[in-house]
């Protein structure tokens, strides 16, 4: 009866509960089996993942061999790596063969440096006050007020006060303090090499803080470093950078001079990262192999499947052009492929445009099937969409069966609570008889009334 509470063997004589339970699980049989087969689907779903894993890494390692940039690359080698280092900036534009690389001169920054200086850092430099204003590379970057009396802040008048102020006001200046042993001094560098890159520093207000430190345009002893473009001579030609790095010197090529002298730069083919695309692409084929034999073998997640038996032969088929090269061996027991390296150094030695147009009939046989394995209406697409039907119509099974043993078994609890109430009412009337009559031999016992 609806909002009734009824406790299983609450009299003692009927436990209905462990009926219910052995009825539950007798019911749910096939429920179990059910889920079996969905967990088999689930294992088959995650082996062709993993096969789509294997695929797309092989599709990368093909998309990198086929590029044409890897049968193009150079390398650089320098005679003499002090005087100058060299890297390979345009693999189109460099020129193999070697020339000469003379450096001149290195380029350096402007750099000013005081005649004197101070031996405290708290005292005032100037004895009396001006303005100082700095130009570098021809324009004015900082016009600095200083004064003589340390106890204003409003303008700066220690040596360290002065420089931090010409740092505060650009970023094309470097002021800093240098000990000498003896005094404090101020140093001004620029912070780009090249010849345009100078430093000029004058008295344009008055005041003696220029004198104080013999610095400036009036003091040239105080101009320390000159700023100076590098200079290089390639095939009999003066070069000049703002730097010590060179773009275009040789073309393709990036020069960074170090030292006078001269180094021989030479531009060869590298081939050294075709060869390895080459190695990985055919590694990333053995692995599919690999995968196939295992996972379609007899103990396999896709045992006995042929569809990515099909797909292995249908990849090794458009290898042609590179057998046809003469550029593999197969391993008959694994089915692995092999390169044949001295076959491959051979071409690349003697005929480069061979070996191109191996890989563009490479690109032409395989380019399109790997993309049809990697759209989701191909093959592996395909299989993976009908699993995922099989696992889908296995759920709505599962959930609708679930359903009617749930039904099921609740109507038998309802039936076997009706059978726990007669047996209660049957233990109430024996109560009754036996009080009056005291144990009537003619009434059944319990074990009569369950049996009945």
């Amino acid at each position: 009866m609806a909002g009734e509470l009824y406790v299983s063997n609450l009299a003692g004589t009927f436990d209905y509960q462990t009926i219910l339970e052995a009825y539950y699980q007798a019911q749910m049989q096939p429920v179990l089996y059910l889920q079996q087969q969905e967990d088999a689907i689930n294992t088959k779903i995650s082996a062709v993942n993993d096969f789509e894993t294997k695929i797309e890494a092989f599709y990368e390692k093909f998309d990198t061999l086929i590029s044409g940039d890897l049968l193009n690359d150079k390398q650089v080698s320098v005679s003499n790596e002090n005087v100058l280092s060299a890297s390979v900036t345009d693999a189109d534009k460099a020129v193999t063969g070697s020339v000469d690389v003379t450096v001149n001169q290195l380029a350096q920054n402007d750099v000013w440096l005081s005649q004197a200086g101070v031996s405290d850092l708290d005292s005032a430099v100037a004895t009396a006050a001006g303005t100082i204003q700095i130009t570098y590379a021809g324009n004015v970057v900082a016009t600095i007020d200083y004064d003589t009396d340390t106890t204003d802040a409003a303008n700066p008048s220690t040596l360290k006060e002065i420089a931090d102020a010409i740092n505060n006001a650009q970023d094309k200046v470097k002021a800093s303090i240098i000990y000498d042993g003896t005094s404090y001094r101020l140093l001004l560098s620029g912070v780009d090499t090249g010849a345009d890159n100078t430093i000029s520093i004058s008295e344009v207000g008055g005041g003696d803080l220029l004198d104080k430190l013999q610095l400036g345009d009036n003091y040239s002893a105080s101009h320390v470093q000159t700023a100076q473009d590098a200079e290089i001579t390639v095939y009999g030609t003066t070069i000049t950078s703002s730097t010590n790095t060179f773009t275009d010197a040789i073309p393709g090529v990036e020069l960074t001079v170090k030292e006078l002298g001269t180094a021989n730069v030479s531009i060869s083919q590298d081939y050294s990262k075709f060869e390895s695309a080459l190695e990985d692409f055919i590694s990333a084929y053995n692995d599919i192999v690999d995968f196939v034999q295992t996972e379609t073998g007899k103990d396999g997640r896709l045992s006995g499947n042929s569809t990515l038996q099909m797909i292995r032969s249908s990849i090794l088929s458009r290898l042609q052009p590179l057998f046809n090269a003469n550029l593999l061996d197969v391993d008959k027991d694994t089915g692995h492929l092999s390169l044949k390296t001295d076959v491959l150094d051979s071409i690349l030695s003697s005929n480069p445009s061979e070996m191109e147009n191996v890989i563009s009939d490479l690109k032409s046989e395989l380019y399109d099937y790997l993309i049809l394995l990697k759209d989701p209406t191909g093959p592996i697409g395909s299989m993976e969409k009908s699993l995922e039907n099989q696992k889908e119509a296995l759920d709505d099974q599962i959930e609708e069966m679930k359903k009617l043993v749930n039904d099921q078994i609740e109507n038998f609890r309802q039936q076997l609570i009706q059978v726990q109430l007669l047996q209660e009412q049957m233990a109430e009337i024996r109560a009754k008889l036996t009080s009056v009559f005291g144990t009537p031999s003619l009434l059944p016992t319990t074990n009569d009334v369950s049996a009945g």
